[in-house]
């Protein structure tokens, strides 16, 4: 019989199945060879046009923050700007005012083009690509002598939260009970709503079904505009994110997260980050989905003591011996049995995407069904689907609000807090699993109970 070690190492795909909402991850790369062009910014006397050109370069200028640990401090970068990047959207609103957004970027000489060459919808998502531009750190600083003297400051972004008053103008076609955090939805868009009018009614469904959204969405933008207003890389970004079928008709998926614009950074550069900081406590919470989980289904929180991948183990193989390998191979394979739509589907799941020589395709679907029952049997009985990181996202944010407000400065990403601090490591993760363990039981009592 095929054990999970060898389905784990077997694995092609390496998707993670963690429904990250902006995947989009580069590295810098320097022009050596570059010619830089003139810094101009057209003023008008035209009536009103002053206060648009502010607007515009404070807009300008949050995008620079943005981008600020990703360009080099001297000389030329070459960097993608995707227009369909979580952040830039954030700025400008659209697709369309992002693409506006470049080519004044362009014309008052920030940036140049490098390659209009794209690619989306590759086999391989590390395929895709977005046009890439030359940054220039010269011009850069020409900007903000420029902004500085005429005292115009950066936009600052907020998560969007509606007024739940308009709840009364959701269109009669929606069906308010289906509206949640999940995969495989049908919502279809009534012909007389915008995709964007659709997108907010559906928002505002979600303010119902789940009491505690607007609640946690305001406390990122407090986060945001009290803590990292000098630090919009670690801006948190806590909305609701859709997916639309192909041809626009229907919304067929909801995801929501806690990130911000440096959560998907790989490990080495990670390391960059926290010396560039001064961050010297770091803590993550063991396991956090299956932990999760498991205390919601419980009620209480489930002490990291819990060791919950030997937990699953042991339903699997009550007398087998754990070990290191066992406990990779568990973790590896947890995300996509967890997020799986069925005990039957996941094995065949599974087989398409791992090698599948000199092995036999029935066995791998039987382990990976046993495993998904063993999944689902030690943490409580219920699996919540995208649901966990919405509870995720608002017990981490709370433990981070606390963090901030006593004085840390933080780096959040997903269940992990690197942090600057006076405490020692040990006096530190005890300060992270008591906060968090709070923050659970309140949101529990607070929001979930009951959630409709």
């Amino acid at each position: 019989m095929v054990t999970l070690e060898e389905i784990a190492g077997r694995l092609t795909d390496k998707k993670k199945y963690d429904f990250v909402v902006n995947k989009e991850h580069w590295e810098p790369k320097r022009a050596e060879d570059y010619t830089l062009p003139v810094f101009i910014i057209k003023e008008s006397k035209a009536k009103g046009a002053e206060t648009k050109l502010r607007n515009k370069l404070s807009k300008v200028l949050t995008f620079v923050d943005f981008v600020k640990h990703k360009r080099f401090k001297t000389g030329c970068t070459i960097m993608p700007i995707s227009i369909t990047n979580k952040d830039y959207l954030s700025i400008w609103e659209n697709e369309k005012g992002v693409s506006r957004a470049i080519a004044y970027m362009i014309e008052i000489g920030l940036i140049g083009v490098e390659s209009s060459k794209y690619q989306f919808g590759a086999c391989h998502e590390e395929d895709n690509k977005s046009k890439t531009y030359y940054y220039y750190k010269e011009n850069e600083d020409a900007l903000k002598a420029y902004c500085d003297a005429r005292n115009i400051q950066k936009y600052i972004v907020k998560n969007k939260v509606y007024d739940m008053k308009e709840i009364k103008n959701i269109h009669a076609s929606i069906d308010k009970t289906k509206v949640r955090f999940a995969s495989r939805l049908k919502l279809i868009k009534p012909a007389e709503l915008s995709k964007a009018e659709f997108e907010k009614q559906l928002t505002l469904c979600l303010y119902e079904n789940y009491p505690g959204l607007s609640f946690h969405i305001l406390k990122a933008n407090e986060i945001n505009e009290k803590y990292y207003r000098d630090y919009p890389e670690f801006r948190i970004r806590f909305q609701p994110n859709f997916t639309w079928s192909d041809d626009d008709l229907y919304v067929n998926r909801i995801g929501i997260r806690a990130t911000n614009s440096m959560t998907n950074m790989k490990k080495e550069a990670r390391k960059e980050v926290i010396k560039a900081y001064g961050f010297t406590l770091e803590k993550d919470i063991n396991a956090s989905v299956p932990r999760m989980t498991l205390s919601l289904n419980n009620g209480e929180w489930v002490d990291e003591s819990e060791d919950m991948y030997e937990r699953i183990f042991r339903i699997m193989e009550p007398g087998g011996v754990f070990n290191k390998e066992k406990r990779k191979a568990i973790k590896d394979l947890h995300m996509r049995a967890y997020f799986d739509q069925g005990d039957k589907s996941v094995g065949h799941h599974t087989w398409l995407a791992m090698d599948q020589e000199n092995i036999d395709r029935e066995d791998v679907c039987e382990k990976m069904e046993e495993f998904r029952k063993a999944i689902i049997q030690a943490e409580g009985g219920k699996l919540y689907g995208s649901d966990i990181f919405y509870v995720e996202s608002c017990v981490y944010l709370m433990t981070l609000y606390d963090l901030l407000s006593s004085g840390h400065k933080v780096w959040q990403v997903y269940d992990c807090f690197y942090a600057t601090g006076e405490e020692d490591q040990e006096t530190f993760e005890f300060m992270i699993s008591y906060g968090v363990k709070m923050n659970f039981l309140y949101f529990m009592d607070a929001y979930w109970k009951n959630k409709k």
